[in-house]
């Protein structure tokens, strides 16, 4: 059911690339001919299963920041493997293709059609230390900035059948005062709030939150209730 699920959405990927009515077209403040200078994205039948994608969707929807520019209504995909962002755009003859957003210029994306929205940035405009290369999932709080670096790798799955699945490496940090905190259990958090550590314990146990990188988004339940 999932591998039809997934490959339906490629199927509406390639769709909307070919016809200009659909939705997932630039809609800007200013000229989007400027968005148009990304290599042409070829699929692959490795990505059938979709495993490699932000929440392994080919049809996620939202905006992405461009040389300073925002382009709202956007149906795109990201690739967490390969750091690339895809997309439909209509070229300067009128036709249109998918390509990969030239990473030189993207410096931003969001989604917006899920029930939490989920802000990127890359590395470099978040904090120094982090890659320039890689985009950076993050949430602002009045005090600090919750960072999370979505990582997948490929590994053989132990069934002998030969064929590889994505296995999570996520790493996660804290910007706080300009610097630059990793994550790695619910302790690196406590620290940060001395005075309130009993307190964020008791929040933990009976909310069931884990603290990790498989589950990056319990910190954000517990940073929107200390963080104030």
């Amino acid at each position: 059911m999932k591998t039809k699920f997934i490959y339906i959405n490629l199927l509406i990927l390639i769709f909307i690339g070919s016809n200009h009515c659909l939705l997932g077209q630039p809609l800007s403040k200013g000229n989007i001919k400027t968005i148009i200078n990304g290599r042409t994205w070829v699929p692959k039948t490795s990505i059938a299963l979709g495993e490699q994608f932000f929440l392994e969707r080919l049809d996620l929807k939202g905006s992405l920041l461009f040389k300073g520019t925002q382009f709202d209504n956007i149906i795109f995909a990201y690739d967490i493997l390969t750091e690339e962002i895809i997309t439909a755009i209509e070229t300067s003859d009128k036709t249109k293709r998918n390509i990969i957003i030239n990473p030189c210029f993207l410096e931003g994306f969001s989604v917006a059609d899920t029930p939490y929205e989920f802000n990127f940035l890359r590395g470099d405009l978040l904090h120094p230390k982090l890659n320039p290369d890689n985009y950076y999932q993050f949430v602002k709080f009045p005090n600090l900035r919750y960072v999370i670096k979505r990582k997948k790798y490929k590994v053989l799955k132990s069934d002998q059948s030969g064929k590889f699945k994505y296995a999570v490496a996520n790493s996660l940090f804290l910007i706080k005062n300009n610097e630059l905190i990793p994550l790695s259990r619910k302790g690196d958090i406590l620290k940060i709030f001395p005075h309130k550590k009993k307190e964020m314990k008791r929040f933990i146990r009976s909310n069931k939150l884990k603290i990790g990188a498989k589950t990056p988004m319990d910190a954000v339940v517990l940073l929107s209730k200390f963080d104030l």
